[in-house]
């Protein structure tokens, strides 16, 4: 049983998205730095509110 859960942990079906692919990292990190406005480091709550609302495409392509 044991062993059956840990597998079930790892296993592609229960990762992000329901076992789609994580983005890459210098995707994430390029949002991240479109979003963070003052380059604090940190996402407040009003960039948050505005990366949100505003309708901008954060598409890879």
């Amino acid at each position: 049983c044991r062993a059956a859960a840990m597998m079930a942990a790892g296993s592609p079906q229960r990762g992000y998205g329901g076992g789609a692919a994580m983005p890459e990292a210098s995707f994430l990190w390029g949002v991240f730095q479109r979003v963070d406005k003052d380059r604090s480091g940190i996402i407040s709550d009003t960039e948050l509110q505005q990366a949100l609302s505003n309708g901008e495409s954060v598409d890879e392509h």
